[in-house]
């Protein structure tokens, strides 16, 4: 067999056809995995972008963000600062409490009251979080929701999703505008239906639940992670090449040694030729035995049973 037919067996063996397909897989996974990662960086870079570009801005009126109450909040105006002048419902039937939000590792409430501006629009308003009590069935001591005429300053967040479960007197699952609205018997065509307010300021300064935190803004290790899986991607195929390269040189090996042993008598009869011209050369023949030697070893055989 000729060095290049062996490397070809050995390319088109079935174990380097399957070590090729495994391959070629798990290089497909990761470029996969890896693309999931980086998009989850572009959504946390871009939102970070949102909230450095609008969480410490000027206050704007909420027209210029929602033309209308029905309006949709754009991913763009999410935590615009907006201000609104008017009065929070302050009956015992308006105030609710959203249940399950965390502050610094422990569980409490939302504190929810809408708030009704001069222009007639109203706002659902996160005034801030409260502990819960024992039992986790209720808050623990809130303060109470300040009756009059405020100005407030609030950042705007897209509604949440209405969740189907069953509603405890005075609580809310989520913030979503529409179901809490109906349940408060609230004007849908005055009620902005999209979005809902997290009170930054309020004056004149009333009590009020802990203030919720500025929004996270740091961007995970989600790149980092994208490019551990490309790597990884690129590891494998080296990997295989690096496999078959070395298989291909071991067989190189093993036969420039066969050729080398079948070389190494015709090279030394060559120097014997050289070196005394007129001695005739050595033939490699087998000696056959003769008739006295195989007679010999008869009788030592029937010697020794």
């Amino acid at each position: 067999m000729t060095r290049r037919s062996a490397r070809r067996d050995l390319l088109l063996s079935r174990e380097t056809v399957l070590g090729l397909l495994v391959v070629l897989l798990l290089a497909a996974v990761c470029v996969v995995l890896g693309m999931w990662q980086f998009h989850r960086y572009e959504d946390k870079r871009d939102a970070a972008a949102v909230v450095e570009t609008h969480y410490g801005a000027e206050p704007v009126a909420l027209e210029e963000v929602l033309a209308t109450p029905q309006s949709t909040l754009s991913a763009e105006d999410d935590w615009t600062p907006v201000a609104l002048r008017g009065e929070y419902c302050t009956a015992e039937d308006c105030v609710l409490y959203v249940r399950n939000r965390t502050l610094g590792g422990d569980v409490g409430f939302w504190q929810l009251a809408p708030f009704r501006s001069e222009d007639g629009v109203t706002l659902l308003v996160v005034r801030g979080w409260v502990p819960e009590g024992e039992g986790a069935s209720a808050p623990l001591d809130p303060p109470a929701v300040p009756a009059g005429e405020h100005l407030v300053t609030v950042h705007l967040r897209p509604a949440e999703p209405a969740l189907d479960r069953e509603i405890p007197e005075g609580q809310a699952h989520s913030v979503n505008p529409p179901q809490i609205g109906e349940l408060l018997g609230e004007d849908e065509s005055t009620l902005v239906t999209h979005a809902y307010g997290v009170l930054e300021t309020e004056e004149p300064s009333a009590e009020r639940p802990e203030p919720l935190p500025e929004p996270d803004t740091s961007l995970g290790p989600h790149l980092s992670y994208a490019v551990q899986w490309w790597v990884f991607a690129a590891f494998f195929p080296a990997a295989l090449v690096y496999r078959v390269r070395k298989q291909i040189q071991d067989l190189d090996a093993l036969e420039q040694d066969a050729a080398d042993e079948d070389t190494a008598p015709a090279e030394q009869d060559a120097v014997t030729a050289r070196s005394h011209p007129h001695r005739p050369r050595r033939a490699h023949r087998t000696r056959r035995r003769g008739q006295d030697e195989e007679e010999e070893d008869a009788l030592i055989d029937q010697q020794h049973p």
